[in-house]
């Protein structure tokens, strides 16, 4: 994943955390004290990296049951899918580079959807009524599990 791919998906994580703090007490009172945007903007890339190792730690087993489950519908007859993604990414990479442009957008994509989850389960904790944080957490789940299945097939 390209460096500027990364800023995005990162400050896109810490967006949606600062939207989700923003309807607690303490959101406000963040945004009144007149911080700078080169400040705002740091924070934002630092919580969205932090929001995406948990979410990368919440989603990893899920993700290679996805995989598990995926590779025998698509790969008949291979047994189970042993290699490392960063060599089969690097055979892409190699020998089909357009493909490998579609695979780094859906993993922006997967990336940020699972940055939801957690930034879902902040507003299950944070935000009152408390249902509307439950169905974002449920609707991310099975967003991610969605776009994580289209990815991998």
């Amino acid at each position: 994943m390209s460096i500027p791919g990364l800023l995005i998906e990162y400050l896109v994580n810490g967006a949606i955390a600062l939207l989700v703090l923003y309807h607690t007490e303490v959101g406000p009172k963040l945004l009144e004290t007149g911080t700078k945007l080169p400040v705002l903007a740091l924070a934002l890339y630092v919580a969205g990296m932090a929001i995406d190792i948990v979410a990368f730690a919440i989603t990893r087993q899920a993700k290679h049951w996805i995989r598990r489950k995926v590779f025998p519908k698509y790969r008949p007859g291979q047994g189970e899918d042993t290699a490392s993604g960063t060599e089969r990414q690097a055979r892409i990479g190699l020998f089909a580079p357009e493909l490998y442009k579609e695979m780094a957008m859906r993993s922006s994509r997967d990336r940020i959807s699972r940055g939801l989850i957690v930034n879902a389960l902040l507003a299950a904790f944070l935000v009152k009524p408390t249902w509307i944080g439950v169905v974002a957490t449920i609707s991310a789940v099975v967003m991610w599990l969605s776009f994580e299945r289209l990815s991998y097939v």
